[in-house]
């Protein structure tokens, strides 16, 4: 594998990561700590929330949310690990939007050179 195809591949990686984490920060943002443990999003799709299983990722949502209404010291009580996965999903988002626009610009190379 070259190159540009590690990095085209990692583009295509964070294309379809980026509306998951915006999906992610986006509902961290709209609900409360408290709505969010009582499973606001998977009522929103219909769905029964279902209780954590105690892996790693046990209250992440809830510390996302948290993180995203400035309580930074809850947010670390429900899951630590908030502080690595909450810059990684902006990271992701970011990653998502450079990758488009990266698309974007080399399609518009690609028509403007077929054109002439």
């Amino acid at each position: 594998m070259t190159l540009e195809q590690r990095n085209t591949a990692l583009r295509i990686v964070a294309l379809a990561l980026a509306p998951l984490a915006l999906a992610a920060l986006a509902a961290s943002r709209l609900w409360s700590v408290e709505a969010m443990g009582d499973g606001a999003p998977a009522r929103l799709l219909g769905l029964t929330p279902q209780p954590c299983p105690g892996c790693v990722l046990c209250g992440m949502s809830r510390a996302f949310t948290a993180v995203s209404h400035g309580q930074f010291g809850r947010a670390l009580e429900f899951n630590p690990l908030v502080v690595l996965a909450y810059p990684a999903a902006w990271f992701v988002v970011g990653a998502g939007l450079f990758a488009l626009v990266h698309f974007a610009r080399r399609a518009a190379l690609a028509h403007n050179f077929a054109r002439n």
